[in-house]
């Protein structure tokens, strides 16, 4: 825990999680800053077909609201300050996606802990910001394809190297075995406990007991806030996550995945099934 005795619900929910999977937060602070870096960098990327103005419009609009609520130790490390400079923040946050001894990773709090903690809490208020900024600005229509795009591309950027840590090299490898271990290696990497409800040739089904990600969002924002953004999104945006891997394996044909139950939607725990097509 932090050396300044943080014991937020958000804090408990992330260490007790990091200690139930066996994480530490020396190794997760670079998932979430780098993942924070990554993410940004594929709005910007996302956003290079808009206009110019609309552009800085949405990015501002983001850096903004982000700023109301962020730790103050980690905006001094993005460079996130008033007036709001989105040029000196992407800087940043690019430097921070090449540089695993970035000051700001293991340097946003008193020590790693609190920085770790830091980092998740960011990753969740620019997320949330994200989605309601293009749908503000874009509409839904063009801004949900755009932000589901965004977390696509977190799915299949890690994709080589769990399919390397399961012992698949192509299509004949995959069975529900190794979808099983796949599935619980991506949910552990944002430290959410990965508990198998059943599994068998035929199905894999297990819950999600804790997510970090959703208790820090709904603490610093409030549950009524928070839920305004994932009742509207979260359930596409997760099966499409694990669709798009079953793609990239080249086992769409043959396996299927979706999601029924969501913490951040009500639910006690999140819920996923994968099943073999017949």
């Amino acid at each position: 825990m932090a050396k300044n005795g943080i014991r937020s619900q958000g804090s408990l929910s992330l260490f007790g999680s990091l200690a139930e999977i066996g994480h530490r937060a020396e190794e997760d602070v670079f998932t979430w800053s780098h993942g924070l870096a990554f993410h940004y960098s594929n709005l910007l990327e996302g956003l290079a077909g808009a206009e110019q103005e609309m552009k800085e419009r949405i990015l501002k609009d983001v850096w903004q609201n982000v700023a109301e609520k962020a730790p103050i130790a980690i905006k001094e490390k993005i460079n996130l300050k008033d007036p709001i400079d989105i040029n000196e923040i992407g800087t940043t946050l690019s430097q921070i996606l090449t540089d695993s001894n970035h000051p700001a990773i293991k340097g946003s709090g008193e020590d790693v802990d609190e920085s770790l903690l830091n980092w998740v809490r960011l990753f969740a208020l620019v997320d949330f910001n994200i989605y309601l900024r293009l749908e503000n600005h874009l509409g839904t229509k063009d801004g949900y394809p755009l932000y589901m795009g965004l977390w696509e591309k977190f799915a299949l950027a890690g994709l080589d190297e769990v399919k390397k840590a399961v012992g698949i090299s192509g299509p004949d490898d995959v069975d529900m075995d190794k979808i099983g271990e796949l599935s619980k290696i991506y949910w552990e990497s944002i430290a959410c406990p990965y508990r198998v409800k059943k599994h068998d040739a035929k199905v894999h089904e297990a819950e999600l007991l804790a997510c970090p990600y959703w208790d820090n969002m709904r603490e610093i924002l409030g549950e009524s806030t928070a839920r305004s953004m994932t009742l509207k999104c979260e359930a596409a945006v997760s099966t499409n996550y694990y669709e798009a891997i079953l793609k990239a394996l080249g086992v769409f044909n043959h396996y299927s995945f979706t999601m029924d139950k969501f913490l951040c939607c009500g639910d006690d725990v999140c819920r996923v099934r994968f099943e073999k097509r017949a």
